[in-house]
């Protein structure tokens, strides 16, 4: 006989248990209930893109996972694939692609999983969902969209359950305009502005030796430190003025600011970051990192910016766009460290028909069931041949907050016995007041 294939799990690759699958999926229905609030309609593309449209921005090749297949009978042009590692990139495309069909500005959400190839680790997955929001325009967009965005993810994070968080919002331009105002080609940029957003990781000291690396003046290296530690707008200008740098950035983060709160935006929910830089090359403006109070070095659980320039790649015409991203799956992660999910249920299941007499009355349970699903209820019935203990006991292993017995008795005066699992009590309930009943009692309406 054939030894059994040695089987673990794929290292940042999750796969959940049903409990925690079903948690999971509630976080995905609230955010999706949340974003057509706004008016987002969703869209979906392929898992699978061309590689040249993946790294037509460059900055990400090492993350991305290229797709191999048989080369045998197939157009090898076809087979340079990767998926894709973002939304971002594929909205570009599909945007490109479908201009004359869409209605701009164009309000699109989309909700699939994404692939990176990065080292796994405590709430970073391979693996992951990325739940996005994204305002496209046609030659143009506003910038009031760009106010609106933390609005949207404020309303979505507060409908999930999260007690206290911050979204952090800045502007590229502004450390642009510091770093080529001293002198520093825009070939060097990128890599200056990747470093300042990772000083709130790496530390002041590290994040100094990096830049003097880059061969940026000390009075640079300052204004940079500087920067990120300001603690408000005002502060900021006093840096570029005195830099003589342009205040363009400066003006659109305040413009934001104060218009998000016309929105309603929480108040003291939106601060201002000067670090904030977003590492993806294509961001050009507004940049948003959100961290949960007390989990902030967990890392950011939603991320975004301006990008006015990103479909240049696939098309003539100008699709400027402002999104931002919720990571799931590290915001579930943090969400069950810290107790904010619910995965006392392993089953969407919300009664148990039990079979008290299933040789005689099989016929009037699944009625009773068919009866709740009608009713829109989460019903199923226990088929097996095993007593009501072991039927309550499989209910209350699965969550299921309710059961329905029905004897001989029950039966013939047309009532049931609707037993609670969690509070240990039982009612008797005129079937034809089964309905109403339990919906009641499940919050139903």
């Amino acid at each position: 006989m054939t030894e059994p294939l040695k089987i673990k799990p794929v290292s940042g690759f999750p796969e959940w248990l049903p409990n925690v699958k079903l948690a999971e999926e509630r976080l995905l229905r609230t955010i999706r209930e949340q974003y057509e609030l706004f008016g987002f309609t969703p869209i979906e593309t392929p898992a699978v893109e061309r590689m040249d449209v993946l790294t037509a921005k460059g900055g990400v090749g090492r993350q991305i996972y290229g797709i191999n297949r048989p080369q045998e009978g197939e157009d090898k042009s076809d087979t340079d694939l990767g998926l894709h590692f973002d939304l971002t990139v594929p909205l570009a495309r599909y945007v490109a692609l479908n201009s004359g069909k869409l209605s701009f500005p164009f309000r699109r959400y989309q909700i699939q999983k994404v692939w990176r190839g990065e080292r796994a680790q405590a709430g970073r997955y391979r693996e992951f969902y990325q739940c996005d929001i994204d305002v496209v325009g046609r030659s143009s967009l506003d910038l009031v969209h760009d106010a609106e965005m933390p609005c949207v993810i404020d309303s979505v994070l507060t409908a999930l359950g999260i007690p206290e968080f911050a979204i952090r919002v800045s502007n590229r331009k502004i450390l642009f305009s510091l770093v080529t105002a001293n002198g520093v080609g825009e070939e060097q940029v990128a890599d200056v502005l990747r470093a300042v957003d990772k000083a709130h990781r790496t530390g002041e000291e590290k994040t100094r030796k990096i830049l003097a690396a880059e061969g940026l003046s000390d009075a640079l290296v300052d204004g940079l430190i500087a920067m990120t530690g300001c603690a408000d707008a005002a502060e900021a200008r006093t840096i570029l003025e005195g830099a003589g740098a342009s205040t363009e950035g400066l003006d659109e983060l305040e413009f934001v600011i104060e218009h998000a709160a016309a929105f309603g935006m929480t108040p003291g929910r939106l601060l201002p970051d000067f670090s904030i830089a977003r590492g993806l090359d294509y961001y050009t403006g507004t940049v948003y990192e959100t961290f949960v109070t007390g989990s902030e070095k967990q890392g950011s659980v939603c991320s975004g910016g301006r990008y006015d320039d990103l479909a240049s790649y696939f098309s003539k015409e100008r699709f400027p766009g402002v999104g931002l991203s919720i990571g799931l799956s590290r915001l579930f992660d943090l969400m069950q460290r810290n107790e904010l999910a619910d995965t006392s249920r392993s089953a969407p299941t919300q009664v148990l028909v039990t079979a008290q007499d299933r040789e005689r009355f099989l016929s009037e349970y699944l009625g009773l069931a068919r009866l709740l699903r009608e009713g829109g209820i989460a019903t199923q019935v226990y088929l097996e041949s095993h007593g009501l203990g072991k039927q309550f006991g499989y209910a209350s292993t699965l969550g299921i907050p309710y059961a329905i017995v029905a004897g001989e008795s029950e039966i013939a005066a047309g009532e049931v016995a609707v037993k609670d699992l969690g509070e240990r009590t039982q009612e008797t309930v005129a079937r034809d007041q089964l309905v109403p009943f339990l919906r009641e009692r499940l919050g139903l309406g």
